[in-house]
């Protein structure tokens, strides 16, 4: 009865999710400084991993959202950490650092012409603008001891959504694989890595992949309302709204320690 009532809850979210993915919302006219108001309060971190809706900045203070956004983050911080994934490696097990256009948000596809370098893992690469230095650019395991994704956890770095639907964390991953949920199995992936036009090498690199049955048919979603209202209430994450236009920030250690617990006392707690 038990597994009957929490799978329930998984294929509830999940049609919930993916049918709120589809729905389209359009934040309203605001003055720009309302958001720069709420970036300086956390200007004096040095590092910040961002997720952009540019559709919705754009929506909000009418302006070339791409520019507007790089420049209020460059003004305040030094660095500057944006997802560069490209799932799409599963099958093409092809990965070139500098051709391999992020395939998860615009503002990700024009921040690689910007960004000073590029992890080296083939899925989940990172873009860093600045001088924040990553101890390995590449690990055989994506989320293992030593990644980048540990290395954010225990630097603790600030993580600012603009313009996302909800509360947005590449680091759930990591979170998932550190923690060895129940749905999840280690999948290993061999390709080839291009570093330029010529110098390339052969790479294979451990990840995940979801086995819930239920995943067959229509790809499983965290639960996020129920974590964003857990982490507010919990004081691990601060959300603003301006006119429509959302805004969450959070620090990666904090987001850690919090889901570690919950994840560990309920192992299924991000799906249900």
């Amino acid at each position: 009865m038990k597994n009957f009532f929490r799978n329930s809850k998984v294929i509830y979210n999940t049609l919930k999710y993916n049918y709120l993915l589809r729905q389209k919302s359009v934040a309203k006219p605001s003055d720009p400084s309302l958001l720069l108001d709420i970036l300086d309060k956390y200007k004096k971190n040095d590092t910040v991993f961002v997720h952009i809706g540019l559709g919705q900045i754009k929506s909000a203070f009418n302006t070339n959202p791409y520019n507007f956004t790089l420049e209020a983050l460059t003004k305040r911080f030094n660095n500057i950490i944006v997802p560069g994934f490209t799932p799409s490696f599963k099958k093409s097990r092809l990965f070139h650092k500098k051709y391999s256009i992020p395939e998860y948000g615009t503002f990700s596809g024009l921040f690689i012409n910007d960004a000073s370098y590029r992890t080296d893992d083939p899925i989940y690469s990172l873009l860093v603008y600045g001088d924040y230095c990553f101890d390995n650019l590449f690990t055989s395991e994506t989320f293992g001891k030593g990644s980048c994704y540990e290395q954010l956890e225990k630097d603790n770095i600030l993580c600012i959504n603009i313009g996302t639907k909800w509360t947005v964390s590449s680091q759930i991953h990591y979170l998932e694989y550190k923690h060895m949920v129940p749905y999840i199995e280690p999948f290993v992936y061999n390709g080839v890595i291009y570093h330029d036009e010529n110098n390339h090498k052969k790479i294979t690199v451990t990840n995940y992949i979801n086995k819930h049955w239920f995943n067959k048919y229509v790809t499983i979603l965290w639960n996020r309302h129920k974590i964003t209202k857990h982490l507010i209430k919990e004081g691990v994450l601060h959300y603003y709204n301006i006119n429509g236009l959302k805004v969450f920030a959070f620090k990666l250690g904090d987001l850690g320690k919090f889901l570690g617990k919950r994840i560990d006392k309920q192992p299924y707690y991000l799906l249900t």
